[in-house]
């Protein structure tokens, strides 16, 4: 914004008069000192050497408003004092229409008020008046084009440009504030809710300013049954509690601890310890893993790594909780940590007790055949084996057998197994190397 003149803007003074000395304003005072001259020109008094008579002219009169006449010599001519009271008159009405038609307007640029006179109708006009030019970031109050009265008000701020830095990231802002926190809330930012690096009522000068500021992060403290939520730009836990007038006893603990420095939704939990805290050595019960070895008997454990306990001191004390006093842990240090043990658990069948000398008839060859044929005396199979125990063409014959062992009875099929097992001598693994366990179920 540039200004016109210094001192304040003033508007544009009236022609000189005679001799170089510019009149008064006042378009009243401008009448008088030039209707007070006598008419054609003579010095008052008459002409020199010639003293004047105090009869020969009438002293002017009061016309309504209170404006007084000048004196008027004493003419001859009827018609001449008619025109001269008439002028007169012109000159008083035209007069009082220039002075009804200048404005007295208080103007304020950036804080600095002036008054300025202007026959202009609208603020634009008041601008001109004083010289103002708005620039690009420049505000203005009421709008350029408004139409103003006596008395009136124009506002002016010339806009300043404002560098915030918040928690590192910054951002340019112009603005037509005065002062920091008054930039601040004009940008919808509380300056309360933050910390800067200058004071809030510090001005902003033309040439704009960096400001840097902390943002105030939403904590929660708890203490008993009371829940404080409060933003806060502390460094510390411990001022946190400060700032909200939480005074720690000497046994009370805070968690975080009281150094910690505040983050955005933190949760402070003070306990209020109301004895003196005890502490005791306790042990710490070691885990043991368990893993499966196919290699061992199902059900058998083997022991690989023992476990060994650890230590840890417990500190407990009477408390405040909901209101009610109670025996709490208030804090756990581990002295040794446990070492967790392995113990591995057999997972291998346990084969079933074989009678080698039992006599074929006695073995359950049901369970066989549905293990080898799903008991079906059809069954085919197409790599060469046939019915209930899936006899290959040859052993079928060894064993006195004629045709396709699918088309005989299951009955024959049986006597011709049982026969089979005999011949080997009991030696079922050979036979029968996937199924034959099942003889013995």
């Amino acid at each position: 914004m540039r200004q016109g003149r210094e001192g304040g803007p003033r508007p544009a003074d009236p022609p000189a008069g005679p001799g170089g000395a510019a009149p008064p304003h006042d378009s009243y005072t401008h009448y008088r000192q030039t209707a007070a001259a006598p008419m054609g020109g003579a010095p008052e008094g008459g002409p020199k050497g010639r003293p004047r008579d105090a009869g020969a002219g009438r002293r002017g009169g009061r016309l309504p408003g209170g404006i007084t006449l000048p004196d008027i010599p004493l003419l001859r001519s009827r018609g001449v004092v008619i025109g001269a009271i008439a002028a007169a008159v012109l000159l008083v009405v035209g007069g009082g229409t220039a002075f009804a038609m200048d404005q007295r307007i208080t103007l304020s640029v950036d804080g600095e008020r002036t008054t300025v006179h202007t026959y202009g109708a609208t603020v634009q006009d008041v601008l001109d008046s004083a010289g103002v030019t708005l620039g690009e970031h420049d505000a203005v109050a009421p709008a350029l084009d408004t139409e103003l009265g006596q008395g009136d008000s124009v506002l002016v701020r010339s806009g300043r440009e404002l560098t915030l830095t918040v928690d590192g990231e910054s951002e340019r802002h112009w603005v037509t504030a005065l002062t920091v926190g008054e930039a601040l809330r004009q940008i919808g930012v509380s300056p309360e809710s933050m910390e800067l690096s200058v004071e809030a009522d510090k001005a902003i000068p033309d040439s704009g300013l960096e400001v840097e500021a902390t943002a105030a992060r939403r904590v929660v403290i708890l203490r008993d049954r009371v829940r404080i939520e409060t933003a806060t730009t502390a460094g510390t836990v411990a001022e946190v509690l400060e700032a909200n007038g939480i005074t720690l006893g000497e046994h009370d603990t805070v968690e975080p601890e009281r150094g910690a420095e505040p983050t955005d939704g933190m949760v402070i939990d003070v306990t209020q310890i109301l004895s003196e805290p005890k502490t005791e050595e306790v042990p710490i019960e070691a885990e043991v893993e368990e893993r499966e070895n196919p290699d061992l008997p199902e059900g058998e454990e083997k022991v690989v790594k023992k476990p060994e306990d650890g230590v840890k001191k417990v500190t407990t004390a009477t408390i405040m909780e909901q209101g009610v006093e109670t025996e709490h842990v208030i804090k756990e240090e581990v002295v040794k940590k446990p070492v967790k043990g392995i113990t591995e658990i057999g997972t291998k069948p346990e084969e079933p007790q074989i009678d080698a000398s039992a006599e074929a008839s006695s073995l359950n060859w049901a369970a066989l055949a549905e293990c080898e044929s799903g008991g079906d005396p059809t069954a085919v199979n197409p790599a060469g084996y046939y019915g209930l125990y899936q006899f290959s063409m040859s052993t079928w014959q060894s064993a006195g057998g004629t045709g396709n062992p699918a088309e005989a009875p299951a009955s024959e099929q049986t006597m011709r197994a049982q026969k089979l097992y005999d011949m080997v001598g009991g030696n079922w693994q050979g036979q029968w190397p996937e199924c034959g366990v099942h003889l013995f179920d």
